[in-house]
């Protein structure tokens, strides 16, 4: 007999997890004979016509042809003293994902794929706008293949081909493991032991050591307990407390561009405000008589892009995907960033704080309330001799599809100086990112510095020697990064201001490529009184018209 090639999906269940109490309910398991203590459902899901059958408008007879089932086999198989869930078709769906252990499959992977034979990978970048990828190369390949950042990355799947054939010709692993291997079904109690095997190790840490710096943290009792800090938190700034570590973020790539304003919902609000903002979000809550803060608000309240009627144009989240918030549990730093929480090894945070402490400072002048990046610029750049104000003043470096800008303001003794407001989006990744392309233009690009200076003598017209004109070299003339400084401003509302985790990875990668590329660089806090902008925009959404007496 010829023994073929399987696919196996294989899920190790908690310490202490039965295979009943695994399982959805509606599933009964039942005993099956040809292994021994295994358990077996089987069965078929859907039992309907397709959602398209609507949308055809299908008669009865038509839809009877479409009908639609879903074949499924679950097996539970003992091994090594655990259960395991062998899930075929569409069998993993009828698990309780609660009773599973968490990256199972990945772990076995990383312990058993050829380093230099990589095939796949999913990655999420954590941070106030978080990006989650999929990377597959043609032929096996290391991991720089992936572009894998090892400081701000989280590897959720990889796939590739293991060192040992005789284990499986190829492996792919999250929480599930995926395997291919020829084997009769005798053999399957072996391979879940060999795979348990494999999770237990700790080979990985030679090639893949880094993949523990930023774990995603998928235990619902701790994530429980992670949302009840952060309610709790919550629930102290509507008090007074001060919050620190507490922001309001885009949870998506966002267009400032966009006219649009924010409505806070899910508690009788019809405000609208013209930022998100935490100060916005607490004042609201306040006003409308909301002295407490429990952890269903974090679901039940949400936020959504509205025109200035109060009618919805974009997006809505709930305000739990739009909240970044660290907090210390146990000594261990836990980061909640576009919904998720993450757990940071202390190692890494111990080094990023310190680089940021560490970074020189640079002083600009403060702002007055209720300023924010647009108004700031605007004014500093209208009253100060030694700040030319070139906010929203693009150039177009060769080959690129879109513009950029060169900085917010030029400073007389050539710093580039970057803005951001703290408290109106929280794009500080996208502010570290912006002082990079920037840099990396002006140095390369003579061209686009020859625009930079038309910009600049527009402004200012002719002076000569003495412009702020001087400052940028021509095409034909040599440029030197380490004659430039490329300074990162952020507006702050409080004394003691903090970026979150993510931001300062961020600030530590910008500035070490500033270095590479032969720059200097700054931080700058510019510090500004408690806003009033976090009172809404004065024109309350519509309210519909009453109906008329009858």
């Amino acid at each position: 007999m010829t023994v073929r090639t399987q696919k196996l999906s294989i899920r190790l269940l908690r310490t202490g997890v039965e295979p009943p109490n695994a399982v959805r309910d509606g599933v009964e398991l039942s005993d099956w004979p040809k292994l021994e203590g295994a358990k077996i459902e089987l069965g078929t899901m859907g039992g309907n016509p397709p959602k398209w059958a609507r949308f055809l408008q299908l008669t009865e007879a038509e839809k009877a042809e479409v009908f639609n089932n879903t074949a499924f086999g679950l097996l539970f198989v003992k091994a090594s003293g655990r259960w395991f869930a062998v899930s075929f078709g569409m069998g993993h769906v009828k698990l309780d994902p609660a009773k599973i252990e968490q990256d199972f499959g990945l772990k076995v992977v990383l312990n058993t794929v050829d380093p230099k034979q990589l095939k796949s990978a999913d990655v999420r970048t954590p941070d106030e706008n978080t990006l989650s990828r999929r990377s597959q190369t043609s032929r096996g390949s290391d991991q720089t293949a992936f572009a894998i950042d090892v400081e701000r990355d989280i590897v959720r799947g990889l796939a590739g081909n293991p060192k040992d054939t005789s284990f499986a010709i190829r492996v792919a692993g999250s929480d599930a493991l995926s395997l291919d291997r020829k084997l009769e079904l005798a053999d399957l109690p072996t391979v879940c032991a060999q795979a348990y095997e494999y999770y237990q190790k700790s080979d990985y840490k030679t090639n893949f050591g880094w993949i523990d710096q930023i774990q995603h943290v998928r235990d619902e009792a701790l994530i429980a307990a992670l949302d009840g800090e952060l309610a709790a938190t919550i629930d102290g700034a509507l008090k007074g407390t001060h919050t620190n570590h507490l922001h309001l973020a885009y949870p998506i790539i966002y267009d400032p561009e966009r006219a649009t304003y924010i409505q806070y919902k899910g508690f009788r609000s019809r405000e609208i405000f013209p930022d998100l903002h935490l100060g916005g979000y607490l004042a609201e809550l306040t006003r409308v008589g909301k002295a407490s803060f429990a952890t269903d608000d974090l679901i039940v309240h949400t936020i959504h892009e509205v025109d200035d009627e109060g009618k919805d144009c974009g997006d809505a989240w709930k305000v739990r995907d739009c909240l970044v918030f660290e907090t210390e549990q146990n000594g261990q730093t836990y980061v909640l960033s576009g919904g998720r929480w993450y757990k940071v090894a202390k190692d890494l945070v111990t080094e990023v704080e310190a680089f940021f402490q560490r970074a020189p400072r640079a002083t600009l002048p403060p702002a007055f309330p209720d300023e924010n990046e647009e108004t700031y610029n605007e004014r500093i750049g209208a009253i100060g001799e030694d700040l030319l104000c070139l906010d929203r003043k693009l150039i177009r470096p060769a080959g690129a599809s879109s513009p950029i800008e060169a900085c917010d303001f030029l400073q007389r003794d050539s710093c580039l100086i970057h803005v951001k407001d703290k408290t109106s989006s929280s794009r500080l990744s996208h502010l570290f990112a912006q002082g990079t392309v920037s840099a990396r233009v002006l140095k390369i690009d003579g061209t686009a510095r020859d625009q930079l200076r038309g910009i600049i003598a527009g402004i200012e017209g002719n002076v000569g020697t003495n412009g702020f004109q001087a400052i940028i070299p021509a095409s034909n003339d040599l440029f030197r990064a380490e004659s430039f400084t490329v300074v990162y401003a952020v507006l702050v509302e409080n004394d003691d201001p903090r970026l979150p985790f993510f931001s300062l990875v961020s600030f530590r990668q910008a500035a070490r490529e500033l270095e590479a590329l032969g720059y200097h660089f700054a931080f700058s806090w510019i510090t500004k009184p408690v806003s009033t902008a976090t009172k809404p925009k004065r024109r309350k959404a519509k309210k519909p018209p009453a109906a008329s007496a009858p």
